[in-house]
Order: C-alpha cells, then sequence, then structure tokens
C-alpha cells in the first residue's frame, strides 16, 4: 500500500493527515492539481504564512508519484517534496535517474 511522506531537509516523514488517493489525483491532474497542495506544503511543512513563488516539478512513475517544490521565501529558499510510494527511497531514486523527462511536468507560481 503506498503511502504519502513529505521530504524536507534531508528526512522522510509519513503525513498522516493526507490521503494518498487525494494526492495521486491531484499530481495526477497537473499544474493546478498540485497547486493545491502548495498550502498544505507552506502551512504544515514550514509553517510560515507567505512566500513569493513556487516552482513545482511533477513526476509519475509506475505507482509511484512525487511533486517537488522549490519555494521562494522572504528570507531564503526551501526544498519540499510529497511523495506517494511505497517506497520513498526507490521514488526519490527513480526520480533523479530518469532519463527521459517524458514523465516531468513543470509548473510555476506566483502569490
Amino acid at each position: 500500500m503506498s503511502l504519502v511522506w513529505v521530504y524536507h531537509g534531508n528526512e522522510y516523514k509519513r503525513a498522516s493527515d493526507l490521503d494518498p488517493n487525494q494526492v495521486m489525483l491531484m499530481i495526477s491532474n497537473g499544474c493546478d492539481g498540485v497547486g493545491q497542495l502548495i498550502n498544505y506544503v507552506i502551512n504544515n511543512v514550514l509553517s510560515t504564512g507567505n512566500y513569493r513563488n513556487v516552482t513545482a516539478r511533477i513526476y509519475r512513475g509506475n505507482d509511484e508519484y512525487l511533486a517537488h517544490f522549490l519555494i521562494n521565501l522572504a528570507n531564503g529558499s526551501e526544498e519540499v517534496m510529497i511523495l506517494v510510494s511505497k517506497n520513498p527511497a526507490d521514488t526519490l531514486f527513480n526520480y533523479y535517474t530518469l532519463v527521459s523527462s517524458e514523465n516531468i511536468i513543470e509548473c510555476k507560481y506566483v502569490k
């Protein structure tokens, strides 16, 4: 069974407050769907209410989903990933070693 994981600060944490099916649906809907995850990242992962802009890369593999956010804040930037996977380490490996960009979508959001 796939679970939702948050990768931030070189650490995995299980996101038990996110439903895996709902997150998979958001990621499957591309930039519009992933835009809904930005509020979760800003409020629940970074605990800040303000950001300048966000760049997201969306990866969908075989039964694995990943949204990679680079968030520009007033005092620097933060990197956060939300994964839906049985094994988040394998998903990260697949994302970073992917030769073809056909499974990746890039999105930009400005507040």
